[in-house]
């Protein structure tokens, strides 16, 4: 049977472990943010955590998901489900005497740490695809982060900023493999636990949100017969989907096409293994949707429900949709779908 770890060199991205144990649950009295976690003493806050977790019927009604919630995580302090993790990275990084941060980031991430890097005292640099959004570059660049534009593949972006980090003596604060970013994460399982869901759906790019929630619940007693964790990639770029299709236990490298989800292009995610692992210990499905089905049920979310978030975050609407078209999701069970971006990082 697979063996979850949480993986990921800080300094080189290899892989490498951390041990941790889950945090005491006592029915909705939460821990404080981080205060199970071995970061040290003194966290780097922004108040991230403790998304609202709400009920989307309206949406829901059209698509035989009347019992689906959303878990907001766009509420949080940069925007973005990456606060988590980067809450977890930065108050190690600080623990550990960096004296300087840089993160390879399509976006979100990128503003994650240029803002949690300021609140620290820490300089940050961060390295984005030469496509990443005018709005997300400018999100990094106000609280005073450098933004470097790097031309070509979204691995390239990585190398860049592995090299720099390398080259300077600074630390890689990289989310895509960084075992603390996944710690960060396995927060929103614990907020989840008094009253966990059938069913989460989850869009997947680099994966750590997807693997950080898989430890807790698999701390926590275990993925059996509790929570199927769904993954949901862009058409244009689904390296999960295409080794789970084909029944294969590890993810090879795949030609990405463009795609609006852009913080879902990671053609070759270095929690890849893990991933198919929670899904196959879960019973999770993964699945592709395209651009267009995305789109649509971000505008169907927006003008049922009032919430905007950004089309990365909608290939979890559009996945669900899918999941229950298909039978996977039945409307007399629980659903949570996670929101992971808000709408106002893309421009109108």
């Amino acid at each position: 049977m697979p063996r979850l770890v949480a993986t990921g060199c800080p300094s080189c991205g290899d892989i490498g472990e951390i041990d941790w144990s889950p945090p005491t649950i006592d029915g909705d009295d939460l821990p404080p943010f981080l205060a199970w976690a071995p970061l040290g003493t003194d966290p780097v806050t922004l108040g991230e955590g403790r998304t609202p977790l709400v009920p989307v019927a309206r949406w829901g009604d059209r698509f035989g998901l009347s019992h689906a919630r959303a878990k907001l995580e766009y509420i949080s302090p940069t925007g973005s489900f990456k606060d988590r993790g980067t809450a977890a990275v930065v108050t190690h990084a600080r623990a550990i005497g960096a004296g300087s941060l840089s993160e390879d980031s399509s976006g979100n991430a990128g503003a994650s740490l240029a803002a949690y890097g300021a609140r620290a005292g820490i300089p940050v640099r961060v390295y984005v695809p030469e496509s990443a959004s005018g709005v997300k570059v400018a999100q990094i660049s106000a609280v005073g982060a450098e933004v470097i534009r790097v031309p070509g593949s979204r691995r390239g972006v990585t190398e860049a900023a592995i090299a720099h980090a390398r080259d300077t003596g600074g630390y890689y604060a990289g989310h895509n493999a960084n075992p603390y970013f996944t710690l960060g994460m396995a927060s929103l399982a614990f907020e989840l636990a008094p009253d966990p869901p059938d069913h989460l759906v989850m869009p997947v790019g680099g994966g750590s949100l997807f693997v950080g929630v898989a430890l807790a619940f698999a701390a926590m007693g275990g993925l059996r017969r509790v929570t199927r964790l769904h993954a949901v990639q862009p058409a244009g770029c689904a390296p999960i989907v295409a080794a789970y299709e084909r029944g294969e236990p590890v993810v090879a490298p795949i030609d990405r096409h463009a795609t609006i989800a852009s913080g879902a292009e990671i053609e070759t995610p270095p929690r890849g293994r893990q991933i198919l692992d929670v899904l196959a210990l879960s019973g999770g499905r993964a699945i592709a949707v395209t651009d267009a089905e995305l789109l649509a049920h971000r505008e169907a979310l927006a003008h049922a429900e009032g919430i905007d978030v950004e089309p990365t975050a909608a290939l979890a609407l559009a996945g669900a949709a899918r999941l229950r078209a298909r039978g996977v999701l039945v409307d007399d069970e629980s659903v949570v779908i996670v929101l992971t971006g808000a709408g106002y990082k893309v421009a109108s």
